[in-house]
C-alpha cells in the first residue's frame, strides 16, 4: 500500500513535470512567432540592448531617454528603426548641450588648419585632437584656433555631448602678384609676403614705361595666381584685367589710392576719401597702425565689410564681388610700421599682410584620401533632432522596459529545474 508520502511526492513529481512541460512549450511558441509589435517600450543610457529588441520585434512606439548625445551609429540605427515604421519619441534626462567644431586649411602657405568651436554657455568644453588636450572653455562659448599642426581628429567634449571632425581638405596655394612702384612700399611688402612662405610675382613700375617684374608672369587668372595686390595707381593698365580675375572667383587687395582706378571701382568694398595722417609716436606704441597716414573708406558699399576704422570712418574694408573676394586697404605706407615699430614689428607687419592675402586669395581645396571614410559628428546636437526631430515629452514610468532575453534564460532556468527535480525524487523512491 502506497504511503501518504509517497501519493505527495508523485504528485509534485507530476506538477514539475507539468511545469517543466509548460515552460518548453513557452520557450517554443517564443521561438517560433513572427516578431509582432507591443506597446510603447521605454530605453534609458546604453541602448545596445534595446536596439537589438527593436530590430528583432518592433514596439509599436520605441521611446529614449539620453543622458547625453547619442553615437551617430545609435543615431543612424534609431533613424533606421523610424523609417522602417516604428516611429521613435526620445527626451533628455537633462539639458543636452549644443556644439558644434569644424576643422578647415588655413589659406596661408605654413599649411596651419584653423579650428572653429561654438558651444553653449555654461558647460565646460575641452578640445583636443589624437595628441591630447590641446584648450579648454570653462563655461563654453566660442574659440577659434589656428594649429600649426593636427594629430588625428579634432574633438569638442562636454558633460553631454562629444562633437568629433577632422580637416579633410587641404588649400591648393598658388602665387601672389604684386603691382605697384618700386619703392619702400613695395619692397617691404614682398618681403613680409616672402618671410610668411608666399610665392611673390611682382610687377613694379621705376619709369614710365620701365618695369622690374620677379617670378611667374602671365595672364592674371587663377590658373597662375591666387591674389593680386595693387599698392597704388602704377596699376591702372591691369586694372580690367585684375577686376575680371576677382569676379571669376580670384582675391584682390586694393591698397592706398589703387581702389580709385577706373575698372577697379566698381569691385572695391567704396570710395577713397580724404587721407587722415597719423598719430605722432603711435607707430612704436601698442597700436601702431594708429601713427600710419590713411585713406578712408567712403562711401561704404552697402554689402561691404568694414574690418578696421579709424575715427568712426572706415579705413580697411572687404566684400565679396561675384565669385572673388576684394579687400580695400587705406594703408599705403605700412613700411614705416616695419621700420620704426617695436621689437616685434617685422613679425606683426608680416603677419598682418599675410593675413589680408589669405582673407582674399583663391584657395581651391583638396580632398584628403585618407579621410574619405573618416566618421565625424560636427554637431551632435543637430544631427539629433535632424534625425529624430524635437525632443517629446512623455512619463518613462507609463511603459517599463522589457528584457525577451531575460525572460528567455528564465523560461530556461525553469525547465531545467523541474526536470532536475522530478529525475532527482524518482530516483529517491527507486522509480526510473
Amino acid at each position: 500500500m502506497r504511503s501518504r508520502v509517497d501519493g505527495a511526492r508523485r504528485l509534485a513529481e507530476l506538477v514539475l513535470r507539468a511545469t517543466a512541460l509548460a515552460a518548453l512549450a513557452a520557450l517554443l511558441w517564443r521561438a517560433m512567432r513572427p516578431p509582432s509589435a507591443a506597446g510603447a517600450d521605454v530605453a534609458r543610457g546604453d541602448l545596445g540592448t534595446a536596439l537589438a529588441r527593436w530590430t528583432a520585434a518592433p514596439p509599436t512606439e520605441m521611446r529614449a531617454v539620453f543622458d547625453a548625445t547619442p553615437d551617430p551609429l545609435t543615431r543612424d540605427w534609431l533613424r533606421a528603426l523610424a523609417a522602417a515604421g516604428s516611429p521613435v519619441r526620445w527626451s533628455a534626462s537633462r539639458p543636452l548641450g549644443a556644439a558644434a567644431v569644424i576643422a578647415e586649411p588655413s589659406a596661408e602657405p605654413y599649411g596651419a588648419t584653423r579650428v572653429r568651436l561654438a558651444a553653449g554657455r555654461g558647460e565646460p568644453v575641452t578640445i583636443g585632437d589624437g595628441a591630447g588636450v590641446i584648450d579648454t572653455l570653462p563655461n563654453g562659448g566660442g574659440m577659434e584656433l589656428e594649429l600649426a599642426a593636427v594629430s588625428g581628429g579634432v574633438r569638442a567634449a562636454g558633460a553631454t555631448f562629444a562633437a568629433t571632425t577632422i580637416a579633410r581638405d587641404s588649400a591648393l596655394l598658388r602665387p601672389v602678384l604684386v603691382i605697384g612702384a618700386a619703392g619702400w612700399e613695395a619692397k617691404f611688402t614682398i618681403a613680409a609676403l616672402e618671410e610668411r612662405g608666399w610665392r611673390v610675382a611682382a610687377r613694379l613700375r621705376v619709369a614710365p614705361g620701365v618695369e622690374v617684374t620677379q617670378g611667374p608672369l602671365g595672364a592674371i587668372d587663377t590658373a597662375r595666381y591666387s591674389a593680386v595686390v595693387a599698392l597704388d595707381s602704377t596699376a591702372a593698365p591691369l586694372a580690367g584685367a585684375i577686376a575680371r580675375f576677382v569676379r571669376d572667383g580670384g582675391g584682390a587687395v586694393l591698397a592706398g589710392s589703387a581702389a580709385r582706378l577706373g575698372a577697379v571701382a566698381p569691385i572695391a568694398p567704396g570710395g577713397v576719401g580724404r587721407r587722415v595722417p597719423g598719430v605722432a609716436g603711435a607707430v612704436a606704441s601698442a597700436t601702431p597702425r594708429a601713427g600710419l597716414p590713411a585713406f578712408v573708406i567712403t562711401p561704404l558699399a552697402s554689402d561691404a565689410v568694414a574690418l578696421e576704422s579709424r575715427e568712426g570712418a572706415a579705413v580697411v574694408a572687404a566684400r565679396r564681388v561675384a565669385a572673388g573676394r576684394a579687400l580695400q586697404s587705406g594703408y599705403d605706407d605700412t613700411w614705416r610700421w616695419r621700420m620704426a615699430g617695436g621689437d616685434g614689428a617685422v613679425v606683426a607687419h608680416r603677419e598682418w599682410w599675410s593675413q589680408l592675402v589669405a582673407g582674399v586669395a583663391y584657395a581651391p581645396l583638396l580632398a584628403r584620401s585618407s579621410t574619405a571614410h573618416a566618421v565625424v559628428d560636427e554637431a551632435p546636437r543637430a544631427a539629433l533632432v535632424a534625425a529624430l526631430g524635437p525632443p517629446s515629452a512623455f512619463d518613462a514610468r507609463l511603459a517599463p522596459r522589457r528584457d525577451a532575453a531575460r525572460t528567455t534564460r528564465i523560461l530556461f532556468t525553469l525547465v531545467v529545474a523541474s526536470l532536475l527535480l522530478e529525475w532527482s525524487s524518482r530516483r529517491f523512491r527507486g522509480a526510473r
